[in-house]
């Protein structure tokens, strides 16, 4: 059973939209990541009419490590959405949050101070999670799978799997299913199952009959 091919920048786009789809550019970002500091699972794209494959460049910003981005499968990421990484911080424990050292002279020798400003560790996005148009990401935040952020909200604490945030900072404002069918869900993992299995049964995927999808997945572990 053949499957789009995750290795294609361009993949085609169908659907309702598709006349209008050729002029809003869509791209899998996996074969398009550079950075050693960024992993991007299969199959999560990014959509964009001006400049898609500059995703590293206009959307990944201050990422000069250590810290990681990280990115799982089957993501969908709207137009203008930011990751705003550790580097952009400054210290903020001193009498001045000036970043002196980075303009050289006599000042680089106090690099090792400025060095000492502190990371929150890698951003981390789940899998089938989607990030809405202009959300801002900031630094270390950890986004579960399943969740979705709203469009321009700003992600300052770590986002729950399957929950729905909004707003600046953004805050939860309901969950997808009960903590109990979220349990189910994240147990279950379907984007970790073979691709041939997710494509044929697409269907039970993207309904809402939890019990249904269970089934599903108990076929393909016995397959």
């Amino acid at each position: 059973m053949p499957v789009p091919d995750s290795n294609r920048i361009y993949p085609p786009v169908y659907g309702p939209n598709y006349g209008r789809a050729q002029g809003w550019p869509v791209v899998f970002l996996k074969p398009l990541v550079e950075s050693p500091f960024t992993e991007v699972g299969e199959y999560t794209y990014y959509a964009d009419p001006v400049d898609p494959t500059g995703f590293e460049r206009n959307n990944v910003l201050f990422h000069y490590g250590p810290d990681k981005l990280v990115i799982g499968r089957f993501t969908a990421i709207a137009r203008e959405v930011r990751f705003l990484m550790g580097a952009a911080n400054h210290l903020m424990n001193g009498v001045s949050t000036y970043p002196f050292p980075m303009f050289g002279e006599d000042w680089i020798e106090h690099m090792d101070s400025f060095a000492a400003r502190s990371f929150r560790g890698d951003t981390v996005v789940g899998n089938d999670v989607w990030l809405g148009y202009q959300a801002l990401v900031m630094p270390g935040v950890q986004i579960g799978d399943g969740a979705i952020v709203a469009a321009r909200s700003v992600v300052s604490a770590d986002v729950p799997p399957y929950a729905i945030v909004a707003g600046n900072p953004a805050r939860v404002i309901r969950q997808r299913f009960p903590d109990e069918q979220v349990a189910r869900l994240l147990k279950l993992a379907w984007w970790d199952w073979p691709l041939e299995h997710i494509t044929r049964h697409l269907d039970t995927i993207m309904g809402d009959d939890i019990d249904a999808f269970e089934a599903v997945a108990r076929q393909g572990s016995l397959s």
